[in-house]
């Protein structure tokens, strides 16, 4: 919950060019009241009365210093409960951390210089005018970890959702030497990743997860679909309002149990973790075998005619595309098509700005084209072609094509894939007007089914 920003919240020093506003009229919870001095005493003959000064009404507040090196942690301050409790509460944070703070693990980004110049509060948004120093210093950690320490501590107010950032009465686009963009208004969302508001959730590669050399294929699941930068949660029980436990990496090979349960359409399954067993979203994990049990499977290039066939008459994709749905990297990161989609998506005469090999992705000149066009009539033409050559988890690419490893993009790199390729037919371009299609596979109820469609080619 955060805290309502009492009353009115005023420039803290006239700069030109400098913000001014105020918050408009909020309510606070019920300060606490504290004398500066000592009560008053009653006098008594040849002495002297002692006056003490009017109580002063006190809010206790929360700055954002860094714990360890690693996530943003809230501490409190006691501030007097005045018309710019705000602006208070940030000077609170630009004073930085006690002794005893710093030797608990606590530290803070900001330069300790760094003079609060104005605030405005207006329709959600903060705009904080810091002095210079601001952006002394480099490292595009401690840079974003000094903005974020700012943006957490003011969005504490239910008055604020978003900060704007200015240096020395001038709005800032671009902040410090790091380059970092400024120029729209940002909020806790946009620093979570690097400096989260929690102890940071441990992650589990494969060396944590232990030898499953011991564990039948039939029992283990790979993460994928998770971008190289992601995880994959796991929690206490089915569902995403259940806590974290801990989170596998990317690729990482895990133990399943057969319990699965489904929770708002989507299907959780048990793993076995460091921390015990947990719960995952099971669209993340797809099955182990061998690349000679796959390569051996008779049913996979079924899947792959049968997925031809449908194309060609525009039919009804899901018997054999995943229940996940499909992703399509055409010459760009893969979008999904929900399940609920497959039966009309060859139909549909909606049209995309499909990705170009040659066109940079807002390119005016890319071409608006609906799914079967773009995908299924030149899925059809390249695999139907008299020359193409079938490989299993292999890439083979012409000329000018991308290297092999960045050939099938991350998220798609953990299935095993059919290689449909068509070299070069135009002898005028010497070989340069291949394309390549790479068909990730995973097996559901123990058959073939396909989750992925990745175009690679080249035309001059």
């Amino acid at each position: 919950m955060r805290r309502v920003l009492a009353t009115v919240l005023m420039m803290v020093v006239a700069a030109c060019g400098a913000p001014s506003g105020d918050a408009g009229p909020v309510t606070t919870a019920t300060p606490t009241t504290v004398p500066t001095t000592a009560s008053t005493t009653t006098p008594v003959e040849g002495s002297t009365t002692v006056t003490t000064a009017p109580a002063v009404e006190q809010q206790v507040v929360e700055v954002f210093f860094i714990q360890d090196g690693e996530y943003a942690k809230p501490v409190a301050r006691v501030i007097p409960a005045t018309a710019d409790i705000g602006a208070n509460t940030l000077r609170a944070l630009l004073a930085g951390v006690s002794a005893d703070e710093a030797e608990a693990g606590l530290s803070t980004a900001i330069p300790g210089d760094t003079l609060l110049l104005g605030l405005r509060i207006a329709d959600g948004t903060a705009t904080v005018d810091l002095s210079r120093e601001f952006e002394q210093g480099g490292g595009s950690f401690g840079m974003l970890s000094r903005l974020a320490q700012v943006v957490y501590t003011i969005t504490q107010f239910d008055t604020v959702d978003r900060v704007v950032f200015w240096l020395d009465g001038e709005p800032v686009t671009v902040f410090s030497g790091e380059g970092i963009l400024l120029e729209d208004p940002v909020t806790r969302d946009d620093y979570q990743s690097l400096l989260p508001t929690d102890p940071p959730i441990e992650r589990w590669d494969q060396g944590d997860v232990g030898d499953l050399s011991g564990v039948g294929s039939a029992d283990l699941r790979k993460v994928v679909l998770v971008t190289s930068n992601d995880v994959l949660n796991v929690r206490s029980d089915a569902g995403v309002a259940n806590p974290i436990i801990g989170s596998l990496l990317p690729g990482v090979i895990v133990e399943t149990t057969p319990e699965t349960r489904t929770v708002s359409g989507s299907v959780w399954q048990v793993v076995e973790t460091p921390a015990g067993p947990g719960w995952v979203n099971a669209r993340f994990l797809a099955s182990v075998l061998s690349e000679t049990e796959f390569a051996g499977d008779a049913r996979v290039l079924g899947v792959l005619d049968e997925f031809a066939e449908i194309a060609a008459s525009q039919g009804d994709l899901t018997s054999v595309v995943s229940r996940r749905g499909l992703y399509v990297a055409h010459n760009a990161p893969p979008i999904r098509f929900d399940v609920d989609e497959l039966d009309t998506v060859l139909s549909d005469t909606k049209t995309y700005k499909w990705g170009s090999a040659a066109l940079e992705p807002d390119s005016p000149e890319l071409p608006s084209r609906t799914f079967a066009e773009a995908i299924g009539d030149r899925f059809v033409s390249t695999y139907k072609d008299t020359d193409t050559s079938i490989l299993f988890d292999e890439v083979e690419l012409g000329g000018n094509g991308n290297i092999a490893e960045f050939a099938i993009p991350f998220e798609l790199a953990g299935f095993h894939f059919v290689s449909v390729y068509d070299p070069g037919d135009n002898p005028d371009f010497g070989g340069l007007d291949w394309t390549a299609w790479y068909v990730s596979i995973d097996y559901e109820d123990g058959n073939p089914v396909i989750v992925g469609l990745t175009v690679n080619e080249w035309a001059p």
